[in-house]
Formats: structure tokens, sequence, C-alpha cells
């Protein structure tokens, strides 16, 4: 019995003296880093959600960036500890990664290209924007791509890389939207009648602000009317329903005021007095039997 217990004392003392004691602490390392880097990443899912300046995809972001950081650091840290050339297996990783970024340009451009979206927030999600031509409300900032929906209900995908390289218009980044409206009429109604009449279409309409103030002036000479520019601002949300409606309520104020909308004109004058044509006599035959004109 005492041959055994000296034969396993004899083996753990070899073990811990040897490459045993490198496996227990990588062992200890693993399990105590792990520990660590989840402590982190929930500190800093925390912090990053309550931020103000970051929104669901920036903060899902940093969250997912930070533990696949803590991740290689501890397996750095746990092969070191065991015994393995830490030296080497950093550049063969270097190797590695250099590979597949040449592999993949195009991809990693996209993910840059989503990078700086999220965080320079040209538009954010919910809002109603168009790129390059193509409108719609923002459904998702991807690392790679947008996703649109258009007012046709239809999903429209983006590159990222398209959308930096592309006139960007922010139609939900101020709270106020300003209405132009050119309404044409007859060159001989009265100026103060059209302006009082347009005015009080838009004063009357609750959703127009009175700062800035609504305008409405003589804008241009059409050619076969006065156009008036008709101006006021509304809330965003606002925006269509009340441009509808005062297009619909500025036609029937202005028919109730007797102004009808006049249609393209175009003035036809038409020359009565022109010189008639001189009739022309066949005169007599030649003596070579060809026969002569003169007009009378």
């Amino acid at each position: 019995m005492d041959q055994f217990f000296q034969s396993v004392a004899n083996f753990f003392s070899g073990f811990f003296s040897g490459a045993g004691l490198s496996i227990v602490k990588a062992l200890a390392a693993l399990v105590v880093g792990l520990i660590i880097a989840s402590l982190l990443v929930a500190l800093v899912r925390s912090v990053a959600i309550k931020h103000r300046k970051l929104d669901n995809a920036a903060a899902s972001f940093v969250v997912s960036l930070t533990r696949a950081v803590l991740y290689i650091l501890v397996a750095i840290v746990v092969l070191g500890i065991a015994g393995v050339n830490t030296a080497s297996l950093i550049a063969a990783f270097a190797a590695v990664a250099l590979a597949i970024s040449l592999g993949l340009q195009d991809t990693l451009a996209g993910l840059t290209n989503g990078i700086l979206i999220i965080f320079t927030k040209p538009f954010r999600q919910g809002d109603y924007v168009s790129i390059d031509g193509t409108e719609g409300t923002v459904k998702e900032i991807r690392l790679f791509n947008t996703k649109l929906t258009t007012p046709e209900n239809l999903d429209v995908i983006i590159p990222n890389s398209k959308v930096l390289g592309a006139n960007v218009v922010n139609y939900s980044a101020m709270p106020l939207r300003r209405i132009d409206i050119d309404v044409p009429v007859p060159y001989d109604t009265d100026v103060e009648t059209v302006k009082r009449v347009l005015l009080s279409c838009m004063t009357e309409d609750d959703r127009v602000v009175n700062l800035p103030a609504p305008l409405c002036r003589l804008y241009e000479y059409g050619s076969s009317a006065l156009i008036y520019r008709v101006r006021c601002w509304v809330p965003n949300g606002e925006y269509w329903n009340t441009k509808f409606d005062l297009n619909e309520r500025m036609l029937i104020r202005l028919r109730e005021n007797k102004i009808e909308i006049p249609f393209d004109q175009m003035d036809v004058h038409i020359v009565s007095d022109v010189k008639a044509a001189q009739p022309v006599q066949q005169g007599p035959a030649s003596e070579n039997g060809e026969g002569g004109e003169h007009a009378v």
C-alpha cells in the first residue's frame, strides 16, 4: 500500500513539475480569461446601449468587435502559458488574415463602408431617405448593405459601397419640411385677391407652422397665366397629407372667388391680304412650232 501511494505521489510530482503544470496553468488561465472577457463584454454592452450617440446597429457592432478581440487575446495568452510559441502563431495568423483580406477585398470594403455608415450616421433606422434616386424608409443598417422599404412596400437592398458613393438625401433629418406649390391664375386677376385667398388656405390649416410664416408671392409671368408661388412649413411627418389637402383647398377657394385655373393658350393671327398669284396666258406658236408665254 505504501508503494502505491508513493507511486501516485511520484506521478503528481512529475506531472506538476513538467508539462502537466503548464496544462493546469493554461486551463486556469482559460477559465479566468473567459470569465473576465464575459464581464467586459457585458460592461461594454451596457455602456453601448445607454450611450445616446450609438443606435442599435452601432451598439451591436461594438459589442461583437469587443467580444472577438477579447477572445483572441485570451487564446493567445492561454497558448503562451501552455508553451506554444505565440510569436510564430501570431505571424501565421497575420499571413492567413492577409490572404483572406486579399481574396475578400470587395467584401472587406463593404464591411468598412458599413462601419463608416454606422458611426457617421448619414441616416438612422426609420428615416425616409433617397439614395442615388431610390427612395424609401430605412429598415436595417447592416455591415455590408442597407435595406430600404419603398412607398410601394418593396424591399431594396443597397450595397454600402454604393451608399457612400451616392448622393444621399435624408428627408427625416430636420423636424420641419417646406411645401412649395405653384398656382397659375389668369392675367386679369387682382393680385391682392389671389394672395389673400391662397394665404388663407395655409393659415387655416393647423399643421402649417407660424414660424417661418407662410408665403404667397407672384413668382413668374407664364405664357398663359401668372404663376404664384405658395410656400409654407409643416412637421416632417405631415408633409404629403398637408400638400395634398392644400392643393384641393386652393382649387376650391379659387373657384369660389370666380378665379379659374387657365389653360395653355395660343393666339393665331391670320393675314388675309395675301397677294394673289397672277394668271399666265399661253401665247401664239412661233415659226419653229414652239409656243410662247407672257403674263397678262
